[in-house]
């Protein structure tokens, strides 16, 4: 049987990533896909020789035991599934360094699917997920990343939603997540909410024209566009994932091209989120193709500015 997808992994074995792991896991079990389990470690100064001879044989040591680990923990990890190992296959794989810039680095080596992370002790997405590891992942990734709430779980996916801003970036986006929901025969909604900021009658206007557009130039049956009014934008959001039973979250966060990250920088729906939900969130950048990845590797975020993760 054909492999759909190739995931990245990232784990620091905290309680945090735990639950995005165990997504991780039954998503590739579902969709017949691969696992490349990744860990970031740190090799202590403490643990530094004075002796050149004893400085490589001590880091060589270090590193095997580092692999041993998440072995061992990847091995657990099926276990507390009751998922037999050659169910999926899964990769084990350390690096040094930086956490964030490691996965970036991974993603641009290999042609990875998605990336699925844990969002590190913030109880849904709360205000202070940006600045977080998660987001710092989001924003740099040329590809689409999965953030994991402690609580989310992954019980199969029957209804998407697509929280959009009307931008053409989305466009491609919207079509990709067709090709995605079709492997679970799942129902996405295009929502988009208001609080009539502008206009009532702009509004509509503007919702008319997308919703055409989309129509036009996405198939799928069970593809539903919606437009809800709210005064909080993001409560609206988290109402109507909770009344329908939400089991993603999807949202497309700009990339802004360099001038603009400069001079304008962007507060978008996807930074700014406060939702206090539990269901699982999947970031795709503006304009994803997966046949253009690519390019869009060679321009992601971060190659061209010094920005720390």
């Amino acid at each position: 049987m054909k492999k759909h997808y190739k995931i990245l992994l990232a784990t620091d074995y905290s309680e945090a990533v735990m639950n995005a792991e165990r997504y991780a896991v039954r998503l590739a079990k579902s969709t017949n896909s691969t696992i490349t389990l990744l860990h970031v470690y740190q090799f202590p100064l403490s643990a530094t020789p004075i002796k050149v001879m004893d400085y490589v044989k001590t880091v060589n040591d270090w590193r095997a035991s580092e692999v041993k680990r998440l072995e061992l923990h990847r091995d657990k990890l099926f276990r507390s599934l009751s998922i037999n190992p050659d169910e999926v296959t899964c990769e084990c794989i350390i690096r040094e360094g930086s956490a964030g810039q490691q996965i970036h680095n991974e993603t641009k080596k290999s042609d990875y699917d998605f990336i699925i992370v844990g969002t590190h002790g913030v109880t849904g997405f709360r205000k202070v997920f940006y600045g977080t590891h998660a987001w710092n992942v989001i924003k740099k990734s040329s590809i689409p990343v999965f953030a994991i709430p402690k609580d989310g779980l992954f019980t199969g996916i029957k209804h998407i939603a697509f929280a959009t801003e009307y931008r053409q970036g989305e466009i491609p986006v919207i079509n990709f997540l067709t090709r995605f929901a079709k492997q679970f025969n799942a129902e996405i909604t295009v929502l988009h909410v208001t609080n009539y900021v502008l206009s009532k009658q702009f509004e509509a206007e503007m919702f008319k024209m997308f919703k055409k557009e989309v129509l036009e130039k996405v198939s799928y049956t069970k593809l539903n566009i919606r437009l809800i009014k709210n005064e909080n934008i993001f409560e609206g959001i988290e109402k109507f994932c909770e009344e329908k039973k939400v089991d993603l979250l999807v949202m497309s966060p700009e990339k802004p091209f360099l001038m603009e990250k400069i001079f304008l920088p962007n507060d978008s729906v996807t930074r700014e989120m406060s939702f206090h939900t539990d269901i699982p969130l999947l970031a795709i950048p503006d304009f994803y193709n997966p046949e253009y990845s690519a390019f869009w590797k060679f321009f992601a975020q971060g190659d061209f500015v010094n920005e720390d993760f």
